[in-house]
């Protein structure tokens, strides 16, 4: 692929100052539009589980017809789970720039009564949008169709944009960007997905990549008998061993891992985000176990995991000969999901740290994604280098209450996402 910033180029900087401008001007004019657009996302419920996408759907399809952005192919392997693909093409021949958001959000959970606002309502309150997926991340939805209609309106691209609005993000997605892949939908020279960037405050971080995750079980067996003679008998509490596992898995086990310069946080190792164990009163817990989430650095392989977690697990045998412990990993992308990572010389990168400059007035340091995101999919299965968030919004508000996104965020980031483009592809 040729450089896709001959700055130097004659005449080239005349042009694209004049391109650049009119894409922001277009934008500050179509702002009333983008925000309602993005309040009618949040509006139009779309949680996993049960995950069903249609409606959500159906308000994009809706807005691309009012914005005239024509030719979009809705891609399912079930219709409750509907894809779509836009393509905005150039006039020449280019790189292949593919956008990407996910429709689908969390549920409102448990904790409904903690929501300060209605969670299904948009509401505005301080320069910010608060509802169900504001962050996560129906912002960014809206940002990236309103950045596609201004290029259409305003420039001539060399090569071809293609927004990929996704299903199924938040529960694995086999019927979402896994799908497309699978089906061969999804081809480019690179990519972005427009995940909230924000821990502690929105544009924090421009992440080159996103830690890798493993989901597994910890089971414990031991006596089911009688309770009223545990003390009696050789009797082995599962429970209790159960949790001398987990207090011994929080001090003892390490995980060989070679620190990264863009993630000094390492890993970070959930134990007991599930437990269950024993029968009723009256009886000694024969079995108990507990599940682990773990989220490893670029470098760590699901075999170097197996193989520091079983040889942890041998030495705490070895030292109570009466624990009977054994591990489980999850099926699918539960059990592993594999750490991503690009060159910060992509040119979607610099292209991002340059329309940065423009609308932010500064460039957002690099970073490693603390969670994982579809680049699992586009980079590791379809060959994709894929930037795996930025966008606005905080992951730190996303699957919890109040979950907000800034108002000017959002249209800062249909900006930057045109503005980025407008480089990759001229």
């Amino acid at each position: 692929m040729n450089d896709p910033f001959p700055f130097n180029a004659p005449g080239l900087a005349i042009e694209g100052a004049v391109g650049l401008n009119a894409v922001q001007g277009w934008l500050d004019s179509q702002r009333a539009g983008l925000l309602d657009f993005c309040y009618r996302l949040i509006e139009t419920p779309s949680p996993n589980p049960p995950g069903d996408e249609r409606a959500v759907m159906a308000v994009i399809c809706e807005e691309l017809s009012r914005l005239k952005l024509t030719g979009h192919e809705i891609i399912a392997s079930d219709p409750c789970r509907p894809n779509l693909l836009l393509w905005l093409r150039g006039k020449q021949a280019g790189p292949l720039l593919l956008y990407n958001a996910h429709v689908d959000t969390k549920p409102v959970g448990d904790q409904r009564d903690r929501w300060e606002t209605d969670p299904l309502r948009a509401t505005v309150k301080e320069g910010r949008i608060y509802g169900l997926g504001a962050a996560d991340m129906k912002g960014a939805v809206a940002a990236f169709v309103y950045a596609l209609a201004a290029l259409k309106e305003n420039t001539t691209l060399q090569g071809t944009v293609c927004l990929a609005l996704t299903a199924d993000e938040e529960a694995g997605s086999r019927f979402g960007a896994g799908y497309l892949v699978s089906r061969g939908k999804i081809k480019a020279d690179m990519a972005l997905i427009g995940e909230p960037s924000g821990i502690e405050r929105e544009w924090e971080f421009l992440h080159l990549g996103h830690r890798g995750s493993s989901c597994f079980k910890v089971k414990v067996h031991g006596t089911q008998g009688h309770s009223s003679i545990s003390n009696l008998i050789p009797t082995v509490n599962a429970s209790l061993k159960m949790a001398e596992v987990m207090l011994a898995m929080r001090s003892d086990f390490h995980l060989r891992v070679t620190p990264h310069a863009f993630c000094q946080a390492g890993i970070t190792l959930n134990i007991g985000v599930h437990a269950r164990g024993g029968v009723f009163y009256g009886v000694t817990p024969g079995y108990a176990e507990f599940g682990c989430d773990i989220r490893v650095l670029p470098g760590v392989s699901r075999q170097g995991l197996e193989r520091d977690l079983h040889a942890f697990l041998e030495q705490l045998r070895q030292n109570d000969p009466s624990l009977d412990v054994r591990l489980e990993f999850e099926e699918g992308p539960l059990g592993w999901t594999e750490p991503t990572e690009v060159n910060p010389d992509l040119p979607i990168v610099r292209a991002l740290q340059s329309a940065s400059q423009v609308v932010l007035g500064h460039v957002p340091p690099f970073s490693l994604y603390p969670a994982t995101t579809d680049s699992a999919h586009f980079q590791t299965k379809a060959g994709i280098p894929t930037v795996p968030s930025f966008g606005p919004g905080m992951i730190s508000l996303a699957h919890g209450p109040n979950e907000w996104v800034g108002i000017e965020s959002t249209v800062q980031a249909a900006k930057i996402y045109a503005l980025a483009a407008y480089d990759v592809l001229n």
